[in-house]
This record gives C-alpha cells, sequence and structure tokens, in this order.
C-alpha cells in the first residue's frame, strides 16, 4: 500500500512528532486532506467557479476563516450582492 520510501518517511515524521507511525499517519492524513480541500476551493474560486460560500463549505471553513485565507493567498475577494449581508457580519469577526 505505502512504499518503502513513504514508510520511512512516516518513520521520520512519527520521531518527530513523539508519536507511533499510526497516529502519524492519522495526523498526516487529517492535515493532508485539509490542505488539499483548501487548495481545490480556492482553484474553484479563482477560475469563477465557486462562489465565496461555496468556497468556504468546499474547504469545510467557515466564512471567517475562509476570508482569512483569502487574505492569506491575496485573493481578491469577490462577493455577489445577495452574498453580502450574510458575509458582512463573518468579514467583522476577522477584526
Amino acid at each position: 500500500m505505502v512504499s518503502e520510501t513513504e514508510e520511512r518517511e512516516v518513520d521520520k515524521l512519527a520521531s518527530l512528532l513523539g508519536v507511533n507511525k499510526e497516529e502519524a499517519l492519522r495526523l498526516a492524513l487529517k492535515e493532508g486532506i485539509h490542505e488539499l480541500r483548501i487548495r481545490k476551493a480556492t482553484e474553484l474560486y479563482v477560475s469563477g467557479k465557486a462562489s465565496v460560500k461555496q468556497a468556504a463549505r468546499f474547504a469545510g471553513l467557515d466564512l471567517a476563516d475562509w476570508f482569512a485565507i483569502a487574505r492569506e493567498k491575496n485573493l481578491i475577494v469577490q462577493i455577489h450582492p445577495e452574498e453580502l449581508e450574510e458575509n458582512v457580519e463573518a468579514l467583522r469577526e476577522l477584526k
């Protein structure tokens, strides 16, 4: 299922984190899924295939967290008028 190289990487990660191999795999999988969801949501948002709200949902984030990610990635946030009212509150939470 995993190559010898990947197995060695898991061993190194487990050692670095001070956990067993199973926990290292769980953590890596959880973080990897989170990052992949954010990356795909960003791609969909930038390409115009997802709204702010949809991108946040795809990424598994609330709107405030999505706005923070968008700011970190220097994305231009485009809010449709119908989304504006519900997004204003999330923007206020960033302050």
